[in-house]
């Protein structure tokens, strides 16, 4: 819902430049939803078999992992999105804009920082959480921007 009511607002301005970053931005959403549902199923795996067979547990971890790194690249690109798009259009304020890039570049070096967040290296899990914080506040704007247009 979200990503249609960005992408319905934006467009008519995007196809005036010949710009598509609004579509970008939906893009990132579509496959991220699509991410999120191979996470639950991960999850719903794990609490079926982890008792009946422990040894398959690391597998459905590695598999909750990979697609949770994916996620947040997915969510990155959307952010970039629909944060130049709103951005060109005039409908969200710089500032807004700025969030959206900061939480971007936060939740694409956490994706590139995966492997070693996996491993327990520091508190490098900070850097996604950052990310994440800055993408909720993000969204909650632009959700209250799409609500009074």
């Amino acid at each position: 819902m979200f990503g249609a009511g960005a992408v319905s607002v934006l467009w008519p301005s995007e196809r005036e430049r010949g710009e598509a970053w609004s579509l970008v931005g939906f893009a990132g959403l579509a496959l991220q939803n699509v991410t999120f549902a191979g996470i639950i199923a991960a999850r719903l795996a794990l609490a079926r078999t982890a008792p009946a067979d422990p040894g398959a547990t690391p597998g459905l971890w590695a598999w909750h992992d990979a697609m949770f790194t994916l996620n947040g690249t997915f969510l990155a690109v959307a952010l970039l999105g629909l944060s130049v798009a709103g951005l060109r259009a005039r409908f969200i304020r710089r500032w807004h804009a700025a969030l959206g890039f900061v939480a971007a570049g936060l939740q694409f070096s956490s994706a590139c920082l995966a492997f070693a967040v996996m491993r327990g290296e520091g508190p490098l899990g900070l850097v996604g959480l950052a990310g994440w914080l800055a993408w909720v506040a993000w969204i909650a704007v632009y959700g209250m921007r799409l609500i009074r247009a």
